[in-house]
């Protein structure tokens, strides 16, 4: 046992135990270590957070400790895994206020086990032990790995990326502003960095036996420090450059993996009721109940339409028990939304002021947009759940979008056939098993007495219209408690996504399939442009019930906002004015759901190629390509600065010598340190004979700078210029060969 121990765990000489950058950069490092941990404190995600800054610490002395000693990285990641696991399960129990260690613990496995039946059951895991755990497995990695790296290799690299990238996203999600954490840190990598270098000074120094003035460090300090000044500055007043919109279309090719990811992330972790960051209405793939969405009154958009509606950006089909999120992603070119009943045809155009991504906007049940656009839709390919463009520009100017909207009146629709496809029930009768058995038996009592599905929709819609009270101040739900039951049953008021979903969800529970919508109402007309002004103050959640054969059918449980009122049986014609209204009947249609000219009814051939994109060709968008290209002319440009900038007031003959060595090194030619100049060019002359003339002609003017008691002379100054510009350009033309080189070495090692 004894043997296996110090197989597994080294002995560790305390006598050199050391920090990289000296004992006087320690505690910046400490420092830089803890940012990221207290700024999760001031974050408030979770209601235990203060042992957080501890695990940091022990991450950071058992790095520091294994760091120095003989241990294999491998084996130093298993130990630092399996310490860290024990580290962050004992810090959090202990962090539990009340109740002894075994309660304590066996309470942590209880929620552990309920978490992964919840999301192994595809619903929302509520609680929040998890996530305190993966915070503080996140701060545990970042000071292991970081201090660990420090003191084996001497880079501080990875504690600047892990410990950065942590705190950038938690700077950028927190709603708690947390500018000076990310201050204080910059400070604190950009000093340690400079006491890092100076370090390497010395040693290397050392090596060559060189004894630097006592001003040197102060001289090296300085100089960085003041650099470090100028970055921060220029950081916080610089403003944002034109490639910021390439590179946030570019990240546009990433958006559908990366929504996927969130929404999983949402599912995973729907306990968390911490604060977030939402300014205005996201219209994602997943949402969460309870967020504020902190509305403006800037304009979206302006829309030119012959009537108000409700502007639909996205529908949303499973609840997960603290949110929701829509499943039905898949993208096609076609819908056949027209073969609904009662539908007219309705041409709303867009002018688009703040765009949200890609999506495009439409009333009621779209079919076809003047801009190449897809569907997104689940396995019934008759509806979809909202509209993409293919390019983002598309989505954030002028289009129009063609609908089919209901003109269905309440006798046809109570006497539709209450028979639902597969596809229609597993995905809109979805209910989480956690939702409350009192949440069920209110809906039952609800719609006791009615026999179809429409009477039941409008009896749940009137009940939370006439009970509940609407509140423009959302408030989260408690830890663990279900929003829908938190609303019916103790808030009774709030936001209209608390009314909506409770709809959906009591709809569900009596057999109606019914889905939650998102977008916008129709906003204020203005007469003088003839159009209606739509902002942010708009944005709205509604509910739509699935008809057989007359498809989705708006409603609306928010009593701030006028129910979509339809007539009580079919209209005869000839009682209709020239603008489509009833005369005098006016109690018998609501003015937004005016009846548009037969003539408009969708034909023959509008439904075929005019849906989609003509052809089915998809158009290539070559923002991301040239976003590629000019972050790669933005680096070579960095490189060839900083290149320029290592020879800086040196001499031309010097500097010449100098960069032709370095960009030897850099193509598979370095220099020996025994080497003279004369060797040193002879060599490179034999491995790359196009060089051998322009070499020795530098290597000769640099013999006579260094040696000749007059120096070089001008013209071989100029000579050693001309010849330099040679040796670039036959070296540059070696990069992509050595390039290759590396990469078909590297290819059997993977």
């Amino acid at each position: 046992m004894s043997a296996f121990l110090r197989a597994l765990l080294p002995p560790i000489d305390l006598r050199r135990l050391r920090f990289r950058g000296g004992w006087s950069g320690l505690p910046i490092f400490a420092i830089m270590t803890l940012v990221y941990p207290l700024s999760l404190q001031q974050a408030d995600w979770v209601e235990l957070s203060q042992h957080l800054p501890w695990i940091a610490l022990m991450g950071l002395v058992l790095g520091t400790i294994v760091g120095n000693g003989p241990m294999r990285p491998t084996r130093a990641i298993v130990v630092g895994s399996v310490v860290g696991a024990f580290a962050v399960a004992l810090t959090t129990i202990g962090a539990v206020p009340e109740g002894t260690f075994r309660a304590k613990a066996i309470e942590l496995g209880i929620d552990v086990n309920s978490w992964l039946t919840q999301v192994l059951a595809g619903e929302a895991a509520r609680g929040q032990t998890v996530f305190t755990m993966f915070l503080g497995a996140s701060v545990w990695t970042a000071a292991f790995i970081g201090a660990f790296a420090l003191a084996r290799t001497g880079r501080v690299w990875e504690a600047l990326l892990i410990n950065g990238a942590c705190l950038t996203v938690n700077v950028s999600l927190a709603l708690t502003p947390l500018l000076l954490d990310l201050v204080v840190f910059t400070l604190c990598a950009l000093v340690l960095m400079v006491r890092l270098h100076i370090v390497s000074l010395q040693e290397r120094w050392e090596r060559r036996n060189i004894q630097p003035t006592g001003e040197m460090d102060w001289r090296v300090l300085r100089g960085g420090l003041t650099w470090t000044a100028v970055l921060v500055i220029m950081a916080l007043v610089t403003p944002r450059v034109g490639a910021a919109e390439a590179l946030d279309t570019a990240f546009n090719v990433f958006e559908g993996p990366y929504s996927r990811v969130e929404t999983e992330w949402q599912r995973f972790f729907a306990g968390v009721s911490g604060p977030s960051r939402l300014r205005g209405v996201t219209f994602s793939d997943a949402i969460r109940l309870g967020q504020s969405p902190n509305l403006g009154d800037s304009t979206v958009m302006i829309v030119d339409a012959p009537q108000g509606r409700f502007w639909r950006a996205i529908a949303y089909d499973f609840y997960t028990g603290q949110g929701w999120r829509t499943t039905e992603v898949d993208r096609i070119d076609k819908v056949t939304a027209e073969r609904f009943q009662q539908r007219e045809k309705f041409d709303a155009t867009f002018f688009v002021q703040e765009p949200y991504g890609n999506r495009l906007f439409a009333a009621n049940e779209p079919v076809k947009a003047t801009v190449p656009a897809q569907f997104l839709t689940g396995d019934d390919r008759s509806f979809s759940s909202g509209m993409r463009a293919f390019e983002q520009r598309s989505a954030s100017e002028r289009y129009t979008v063609t609908s089919v909207i209901s003109t269905a009146d309440k006798g046809s629709l109570r006497r539709a056939p209450a028979i639902y496809s597969d596809a229609v029930k597993r995905a809109y009768l979805q209910i989480p098993s956690t939702l409350p058995q009192r949440v069920r038996d209110l809906a039952r009592k609800v719609v006791d007495g009615r026999g179809n599905p429409y009477d039941k929709a409008e009896a749940i819609e009137s009940f939370l219209r006439t009970n509940y009270r609407y509140a423009p101040v959302v408030r989260p739900p408690p830890p663990g408690r279900d929003p829908v039951d938190w609303f019916l049953f103790d808030l009774k008021e709030d936001f209209c996504e608390y009314f909506a979903s409770s709809m959906v969800m009591m709809l569900r529970e009596v057999g109606v399939p019914a889905r939650l919508v998102e977008g916008f109402t129709s906003g204020t007309f203005d007469p003088t442009i003839g159009r209606y002004i739509v902002k942010q103050v708009n944005a709205h959640a509604w509910v739509e019930v699935w008809f057989p054969t007359y498809g989705w059918i708006e409603f609306e449980p928010t009593p701030s906002e006028t129910p979509f009122l339809r007539a009580e049986e079919p209209i005869d014609p000839s009682l209709l004015d020239q603008n489509g209204m009833p005369n005098g009947e006016d109690e018998l249609l609501d003015p937004s759901q005016r009846l548009l000219d037969k003539d408009l009814e969708l034909g023959e051939g509008d439904q075929g190629a005019g849906f989609g994109i003509a052809g089915g060709v998809l158009p290539i968008d070559p923002t991301p390509v040239l976003a590629a290209l000019g972050l790669l002319l933005l680096a070579l440009l960095v490189f060839v600065l900083r290149f320029e900038w290592r020879f800086r007031g040196q001499s031309a003959v010097e500097a010449s010598w100098g960069k032709a060595r370095l960009l030897a090194s850099y193509v598979g030619h370095p220099s020996r340190p025994s080497e003279t100049t004369y060797e040193f060019a002879s060599a490179l002359g034999a491995a790359v004979p196009e060089v051998l003339d322009p070499i020795r002609v530098i290597a000769d003017a640099r013999v006579r700078e260094r040696y000749a008691p007059s120096g070089a002379p001008d013209e071989m100054r100029e000579q050693a210029e001309d010849a330099w510009w040679t040796v670039a350009r036959e070296l540059v033309a070696l990069v992509p060969q050595r390039v290759l080189t590396f990469v078909t070495k590297l290819i059997p090692k993977l």
